[in-house]
């Protein structure tokens, strides 16, 4: 017989039996794999894009393929998932979303990036939704916040429309690029997403 608690986290190691792949009306997401490095350096290439996030912008192609063996090694230890977002026209990676777990609270950070042509047609909009679904329904999450540091509004834009909502600033929270970085809290939580616009297809 399984406790409340045994039975939660029973539910959140199904996800890790084999590496789920989520699909919408216009994506795939999926595991990454090493071949998919080229396209994630030219993604990760671009100051553009790494401009609020916390790695450097890639300068070769050793840096996408440890980043993949990374995401890897999360799903390997159970800890988080992190899908290739795939247009299904052209079967080629253009950014990634993912799902890092907090077992003892059941809820779980999200963390995305997108290809900077592909931005502004509702793609990061479509996949993660599909993986806030993904949290709540098999894997039982309660809560899920994103982190967004200060000035990305087009970060924080999104997570609005998907039906977070904002809980305030974490001072000198994030560590990277040599300095410390203001972090907004944004969270949803599992009574939020039955009620809201992000569960209504």
């Amino acid at each position: 017989y399984l406790t409340g608690t045994h039975k939660i986290m029973d539910k959140m190691d199904k996800a890790f039996e084999t590496f789920p792949v989520l699909e919408t009306r216009r994506l795939i997401l999926r595991e990454l794999n090493p071949a998919d490095a080229e396209e994630l350096f030219n993604i990760f290439s671009d100051n553009k894009l790494t401009e609020f996030y916390d790695l450097d912008t890639f300068t070769s192609l050793a840096q996408a393929e440890k980043l993949i063996e990374r995401h890897s090694d999360r799903f390997a230890n159970k800890s988080g998932l992190r899908w290739g977002i795939v247009r299904k026209e052209s079967n080629s990676v253009i950014g990634t979303c993912g799902l890092n777990l907090h077992r003892h609270s059941v809820s779980g950070e999200i963390g995305y990036e997108l290809a900077r042509q592909y931005w502004r047609r509702g793609i990061m909009t479509e996949a993660l939704r599909s993986v806030i679904d993904f949290g709540f329904e098999m894997q039982g999450l309660n809560r899920i916040q994103a982190l967004v540091i200060i000035g990305n509004t087009a970060s924080e834009n999104l997570l609005l429309k998907l039906g977070f909502q904002e809980e305030g600033v974490l001072r000198d929270y994030g560590f990277f690029k040599g300095e410390f970085h203001d972090l907004t809290c944004f969270s949803i939580l599992r009574k939020d997403w039955h009620v809201n616009s992000v569960h209504q297809r």
